[in-house]
């Protein structure tokens, strides 16, 4: 009656919960791979973003310089169109005293120094 008891407790114990040792066996190797297999794509996954980035920053340091060299000549023709509005117009004339003098007109180049000499 013992024996029976026991047998029948065994019995309904492992139909309860089930053998233990080959289910969770392949359970535990499945997350393994499962975890390896995500840790791979992950690892790819960073590596793609990194490409992308960098590929990213060229065309980016790329576009910058371009527009540096566009802003560079801007900044240059603004320069010398304004270099253009400042500069008075002036002629330079020799004097009779032997001096060369600036004025808007020879004639007033030479205003105070005893006029312009003749050629």
């Amino acid at each position: 009656m013992l024996k029976q008891l026991l047998m029948s407790s065994a019995i309904a114990g492992v139909l309860a919960f089930g053998v233990p040792t080959a289910t969770m066996i392949a359970q535990q190797t499945t997350a393994t791979e499962d975890a390896k297999k995500a840790g791979k794509e992950t690892k790819k996954a960073g590596k793609e973003a990194g490409e992308a980035t960098k590929d990213a920053a060229k065309a980016t340091g790329k576009g910058v310089k371009k527009g540096a060299k566009a802003t560079a000549k801007g900044t240059e023709k603004a320069g010398e169109k304004v270099k253009d509005a400042v500069t008075l117009d002036t002629t330079s004339a020799l004097c009779k005293d032997g001096t060369t003098q600036t004025g808007k007109t020879k004639t007033t180049a030479c205003n105070g120094h005893g006029g312009v000499a003749a050629k």
